[in-house]
């Protein structure tokens, strides 16, 4: 009897949890010694300049690295992606198989994977920098509308006055109001953006679905005075109703889009706890996530394919600071405060065009 039969034979007798620790064992060690690290993929050309003259370059704790003879930079094959930097590659793979199965706080899911609070934090963010909102069209009958969450400042340290728990009494159509506008046609096209802090205008509407309307699509809405100014702007067949009606009469109504905000804000107030104004549309585009893929039996697949396509991740992880501090200045009356101090080597790093994963 050979090696590899004898340890086949010692392999079947372990219990399922033993083998499941064994093979991870041995996959660290493979890819320590090869420098490969898994959902990687090989590396062909400089994440800065985009050259393919690119050269070995020793190893770096066990990890190959590269030169790019070209700019002369040095970089691994993870750069940019969600598993650049990270200590804890096993545990990371069951903490994406966990957000898959359901939308656990922070607390409980660090946990459940045995991790600190901060580093399920980061890694929920580093995998939400990888999601981006799809490309889509609208055909047909379209629904639009606004969600509506109360601006939160959760987790910013230094803030005079924090949020009192139970609410606020600031009620109705106000500055404190972050909207999210949701469009979804009849064949499961939908867009999920935050486009301001305040009363919604004709110009949120058009810069995030302006140009995804197709000639043949009507619009459904309420009497929103931008959303009809919109329409006339658009040319678009215009269906609207008052709010209070929730529809125009058979077909023209806007139940898909008020099942979306319903489940939208269960998760987001009371599976989560509440969500920063910050981070809410990463959270959006999880969600959309999910209700793509919600069918498909290889999800794990389908995240780390979508994962593995955006090379910005580790740009938008560091960078959100950034863009919500523009988004505090151009989009709402509010005061940006409080500013983080985490910094990063790499923040300056850009891999490319930034897609809009955070605002716009």
């Amino acid at each position: 009897m050979t090696n590899k039969e004898k340890i086949k034979n010692l392999f079947r007798l372990l219990s399922t949890e033993e083998q499941s620790e064994l093979l991870s064992e041995f996959t660290t060690s493979i890819n320590k010694q090869t420098g490969q690290q898994s959902g990687t993929s090989k590396v062909t050309n400089c994440p800065y300049c985009k050259s393919t003259l690119i050269v070995r370059n020793g190893y770096i704790d066990n990890v190959q690295r590269y030169k790019c003879k070209f700019c002369h930079k040095t970089f691994i094959a993870t750069i940019g992606s969600s598993e650049y930097n990270l200590k804890k590659r096993n545990k990371f793979e069951e903490y994406k198989s966990l957000i898959l199965e359901q939308y656990y706080p922070i607390k409980k899911i660090a946990e459940k994977v045995g991790i600190s609070v901060q580093t399920a934090f980061d890694w929920r963010h580093k995998i939400l920098s990888g999601l981006k909102k799809q490309d889509t069209e609208f055909s047909g009958i379209t629904e639009l509308d606004d969600i509506w969450f109360l601006y939160s400042q959760k987790g910013r340290k230094g803030l005079k006055y924090s949020r009192k728990r139970g609410g606020s009494k600031r009620q109705g159509d106000n500055n404190y109001q972050v909207k999210m506008l949701v469009t979804a046609d009849r064949k499961a096209n939908v867009d999920m953006s935050i486009v301001r802090i305040g009363r919604l205008k004709k110009s949120d509407i058009e810069r995030s679905v302006g140009d995804k309307f197709s000639p043949d699509s009507t619009l459904v809405s309420d009497k929103h005075r931008s959303i009809s100014s919109f329409a006339k702007v658009k040319n678009l067949c215009h269906v609207s109703f008052k709010a209070a009606k929730h529809s125009a009469g058979g077909i023209y109504h806007v139940q898909n889009v008020n099942n979306i905000a319903s489940r939208m804000k269960s998760i987001v107030n009371h599976h989560l706890r509440g969500v920063s104004s910050k981070y809410l549309q990463s959270y959006a585009n999880w969600f959309a996530f999910m209700e793509r893929n919600k069918n498909d039996r290889e999800l794990k697949q389908k995240l780390d394919q979508e994962l593995n396509q955006n090379e910005e991740n580790w740009y938008i992880f560091t960078n959100i600071e950034h863009w919500y501090k523009q988004f505090i200045k151009n989009r709402s009356v509010r005061t940006y405060r409080c500013p983080t101090k985490r910094v990063w080597k790499r923040t300056y790093m850009k891999l490319g065009a930034f897609n809009g994963i955070m605002y716009i």
